[in-house]
């Protein structure tokens, strides 16, 4: 089995293309698989959110805009 790992900016219209053609292949094709693998740093903000590390708790919308400067 062959891994390729891609980094497509799916904001972009050739991103969205070729994602869609991957998707539309992939569902016909059985053999070939799409696997999300989140990277190091979205690990580590995961784990640090789960422990409460960088994150702030608020009562209201208000509390929120207030906290971010809004």
């Amino acid at each position: 089995m062959t891994t390729i790992t891609l980094k497509i900016n799916e904001k972009s219209s050739l991103g969205k293309l070729f994602l869609e053609f991957v998707k539309t292949f992939v569902s016909e094709k059985k053999g070939v698989e799409i696997v999300n693998t989140p990277n190091a740093e979205t690990l580590k903000v995961i784990e640090d959110a789960k422990k409460g590390i960088g994150v702030n708790k608020v009562k209201n919308s208000a509390e929120l805009f207030k906290q971010l400067g809004i």
